[in-house]
């Protein structure tokens, strides 16, 4: 009797084409290790995340559909790529494999399939429409149920594919639809390197290539074999075309990380800020700047962080009027420009008027400033040699100071936000973002787009604040966050907002106990 475990074939990105850009022999190589899977382990359904032909020419799609015959699966939920969309292809494909949004469900599995393309474009897009389809399906048919969403692009960036681009514009609002609604894996493709995360309790799984001529940092073609059992574990063996596994690891799927059981007390209270835009011409700046400090006042916290774009164009006068302000909390204050800051002679300035150190110790705490923006640009960049910088701290601090809790402080956000556009991201996100998870690092906090928002990848929390005292914000109020740290681990995230002083949780996350020897405080 065979078990009741879910097992999906994962593969993707095959460029078919008659021309060289279509690596036929590792497509054959591929499908024979398919097939011999599914016979051995008798394989439920396959997955294909995008990218079947490689310019969407009605000719590529004749040889494609003549190639996809040769995979004996019992079924396989094919998903259309920015390549298949190409010169009209989506009208093709639609024609000839299927629809470009649909969903399939049984007694065990919700599937859900989306197009994330824009017709000619490597960047892609969802849209209220699909975002509309999905909550309507996976209200209707997710209980009880797994349930699986597969799209072409990438929700998080990916490490190893240079630099962050082609993603879709609103992956922050398809993320938050598929924690809100419980999502257990999703199937990416797209950037042709395999990867998985876990954000929260959901699964995020990026396949390879099996027959590209473009594979990333000179991996080998691949595929993914995923297993999810019936305690919601979710086994990823990634697999060459040669059949030899590359990479296996198992996640679990709890759903209970919101429910926090925290014995701790208080241990560390960290205010969050950023866009105080000092020397801006709106009318309220300084009206909401005033009223938001009281209410930081009033929380009491133990350090202050600002994440950027402290003054509104990088000038002098900006810098010292922010300066007078924010004097009287300097033993508490940390800051890490933003863009605005760095703008005509404000690089000077900055390290005139700031001793901007890579590590600060506060509160039995390590936080180390970031700097990922440039001057002219709100795109931000890390640069490789920063990166090494960074993964020697991570590793030496966790060597010597195992029992303290680790932050990076920086700009911009790695994870997309909720109700915001990804067009001005950081250029190296998916090698960074691969760096602090791996690390283990406790907490990253960024202050871009003026957005709240928070989650968490793997074992790090990802807290993005709101605007604090500027006329840009994606948000109905200008606000900060508080985030309290308990002496076991656990993080609560909250958002102030100042004109209306309302309070509301953003995140409650578990922790591991960081430091035995601190004293708690009592929230």
């Amino acid at each position: 009797m065979r078990d009741s475990a879910v097992r999906i074939i994962h593969f993707g990105d095959t460029h078919i084409t008659s021309r060289p850009q279509f690596v036929s022999s590792e497509y054959f190589a591929a499908v024979n290790e398919i097939n011999s899977l599914a016979n051995r382990l008798k394989v439920d359904f396959g997955v294909f995340s995008g990218d079947l032909t490689q310019d969407g020419l009605f000719e590529d799609y004749v040889f494609a559909n003549k190639l996809r015959e040769l995979i004996k699966l019992p079924k396989i939920h094919w998903i259309i790529g920015n390549h298949d969309s190409r010169s009209g292809g989506f009208e093709v494909w639609e024609k000839m494999v299927g629809e470009r949004d649909f969903f399939d469900v049984d007694e065990k599995v919700l599937f859900i399939g989306l197009d994330s393309c824009v017709p000619d474009r490597d960047s892609g897009r969802f849209g209220r429409k699909a975002f509309d389809f999905a909550k309507k399906i996976l209200r209707k048919f997710g209980e009880d149920r797994i349930k699986i969403v597969s799209f072409h692009h990438h929700l998080l960036p990916i490490p190893k594919v240079g630099r962050e681009r082609s993603n879709a514009v609103d992956s922050g609002e398809m993320l938050s639809i598929l924690l809100d609604y419980g999502v257990d894996a999703v199937f990416t493709g797209h950037k042709h390197h395999p990867n998985v995360y876990k954000v929260e309790d959901t699964i995020i799984i990026s396949s390879g290539s099996i027959s590209s001529y473009k594979t990333r940092s000179g991996e080998p073609h691949s595929f993914n074999l995923v297993e999810i059992r019936p305690q919601k574990d979710v086994k990823i063996k990634t697999i060459n075309t040669k059949g030899n596994a590359l990479h296996e690891e198992i996640k679990t799927i709890t759903r209970s990380f919101r429910m926090v059981n925290s014995s701790g007390g208080k241990w560390l209270r960290i205010v969050q800020l950023s866009g105080t835009d000092f020397g801006s011409s709106w009318n309220k700046q300084f009206e909401y700047f005033k009223k938001g400090m009281k209410l930081i006042d009033e929380t009491n916290p133990d350090v202050i962080i600002h994440n950027g774009n402290l003054t509104y164009s990088g000038y002098s006068d900006e810098y010292e009027q922010a300066i007078e302000h924010f004097l009287k909390y300097k033993e508490k204050f940390i800051f890490c420009p933003g863009p605005r800051d760095l703008r005509g002679y404000g690089e000077s300035l900055l390290n005139k008027y700031f001793d901007i150190e890579h590590l600060i110790e506060k509160e039995n705490s390590n936080f180390y400033i970031l700097n990922t923006s440039e001057a002219g640009t709100d795109i931000g960049v890390v640069g490789r040699r920063t990166q090494l910088k960074l993964h020697r701290y991570v590793h030496q601090t966790k060597k010597e100071k195992s029992k303290q809790f680790n932050s990076v402080v920086m700009h911009h956000h790695l994870v997309p936000i909720p109700g915001t556009r990804e067009t001005s991201a950081l250029e190296d996100a998916g090698d960074v973002l691969r760096l602090l998870v791996d690390t283990n690092v406790n907490l990253v906090l960024s202050g871009h787009l003026g957005k709240a928002f928070c989650t968490r990848v793997e074992k790090t929390v990802f807290v993005n604040c709101n605007t604090f005292s500027s006329q840009k914000t994606a948000s109905s109020e200008n606000s900060f966050n508080i985030i309290d740290i308990s002496s076991d681990g656990a993080i609560v995230v909250s958002e102030v907002f100042i004109p209306s002083n309302f309070r509301r949780i953003l995140g409650i996350f578990p922790g591991t106990e960081i430091n035995s020897n601190v004293n708690s405080k009592i929230i």
